[in-house]
């Protein structure tokens, strides 16, 4: 047994008594709507991952181009998977190979922002990204915010309805107030035993009153009473990895029926500006490899729960890097990315998009692949043909672009509400 997330209360099992029953009393949903019981999980790669080491051209004038451009780092063909002949996908990521040969992964190639409204600073494409609104920093709330303030499918019922698996809340929560932050369950209450529920005690008799602030921390002792019933442990079957770990809280959450609709993921270490590994092995190659295997857990542990079809998760990073590699065996910062997009309900096992070249006349400002899939009608699939939220306008205000890629089966899905 990896962690159990339960055990910031080791020790206490009076807690109810103790605080008298003065709380919100939580307890877990019994039954959902066929439209509000599925979860978006949201792994944003933090750093700007190379889509183009992840998912690269192994056939064709694009793959004599790759070879040209990176001498060193470029991905052989006996280090990677064939994905449709066209292209390969790194060979560590055995995971994701089985996930797409399943039918359960799509690979969208060449996503990003529009043209000039990009950025390759890592704070800035990150906020981008995450409001939902590229070219404006100035938004004021995140868009998987303003989807759980729109969407007609949200349980009222439900008690932990959006989850951030970091200390605070990422920019695309930014505005939902219901967002609960949990990168460690010992961040909730640290302390344990008698003492612990002495200070328990001594929080909810100082913040009795009827304050914003006082429902702030009656709303939190309610979610540490919350957490000590529901019992989330990381199956052994997960890799022993930070992320294994944050998508296996994620996994037990949607599996102890909370009413989870929205989770947000990070994962850093991409910024490989040197030293990125030659030959298809090194440090990429573990980090990608690292990457797959929690994916793949992940998916494994809700297929066995029986509910691989009720989840979908959106992996993308805030750019790609350059086409050409650095004098340093690394790669700066660039533009477009390859997205993934996994679920039991997923039309996978294909790549999306349109792939521009590697041609220096097809490259953005002669160094990044560019831009042929907004990252917005992506996200834009998703919420409105899987998790069912029509207020698109609302969630990406001044977007006009396609609101589908083609991901989902909608005849099915409006035909019988995913059930």
């Amino acid at each position: 047994m990896k962690i159990s997330r339960r055990g910031f209360l080791a020790g206490s099992a009076t807690v109810t008594a103790t605080l008298g029953g003065t709380r919100l009393g939580f307890s877990a949903v019994q039954s959902k709507s066929p439209a509000s019981k599925r979860t978006l999980v949201y792994l944003f790669l933090r750093g700007g991952m190379d889509g183009l080491n992840l998912v690269m051209p192994r056939s064709g004038g694009d793959r004599t181009e790759y070879l040209n451009k990176r001498p060193n780092i470029a991905v052989p063909y006996n280090q990677m998977h064939d994905l449709n002949g066209t292209f390969g996908l790194h060979g560590a990521c055995d995971g994701l190979k089985s996930l797409y040969d399943s039918g359960k992964l799509a690979f969208i190639h060449a996503v990003g922002m529009p043209e000039g409204q990009s950025s390759r600073s890592h704070f800035d494409s990150q906020e981008m990204y995450e409001l939902g609104t590229p070219g404006n920093l100035a938004t004021t709330t995140g868009w998987l915010a303003r989807h759980m303030n729109t969407s007609p499918h949200i349980a009222s019922y439900a008690t932990i309805p959006s989850l951030a698996t970091t200390s605070s809340a990422p920019t695309s929560l930014l505005g939902d107030f219901r967002a609960m932050s949990l990168d460690d369950a010992s961040s909730f209450h640290p302390n344990s035993g008698r003492y612990g529920d002495e200070h328990l005690r001594a929080l909810a008799s100082i913040y009795d009153g009827n304050s914003s602030l006082d429902y702030a921390v009656r709303n939190s002792l309610d979610m540490i009473e919350l957490l000590e019933q529901i019992d989330i442990t990381v199956p052994d079957t997960y890799p022993n990895t930070g992320l294994a770990d944050d998508l296996g809280l994620v996994a037990g959450m949607i599996k102890e029926n909370v009413g989870l609709q929205v989770a947000t993921v990070d994962y850093g270490g991409w910024d490989t500006h040197n030293g990125q590994g030659n030959d298809g092995g090194g440090y990429f190659a573990t980090h990608v490899g690292d990457l797959s295997a929690a994916i793949k857990a992940f998916m494994d542990d809700l297929e066995s729960a029986g509910l691989i079809d009720d989840v979908v998760l959106v992996v993308h990073s805030e750019f790609g890097r350059r086409v050409r590699e650095n004098g340093n065996q690394g790669t700066d910062h660039g533009t477009a990315q390859p997205m993934m997009v996994v679920g039991g309900k997923v039309l996978g096992g294909q790549i999306y998009g349109s792939f521009p070249g590697l041609r220096d006349s097809d490259l953005y400002l002669n160094t990044d692949l560019r831009m042929t899939t907004d990252f917005r009608q992506v996200f834009c699939d998703v919420v409105g043909n899987f998790l069912l939220n029509p207020n698109l306008s609302t969630v990406f205000p001044g977007y006009t672009g396609p609101k589908s890629i083609g991901l989902f089966d909608t005849n099915a899905i409006f035909a019988n509400g995913f059930d």
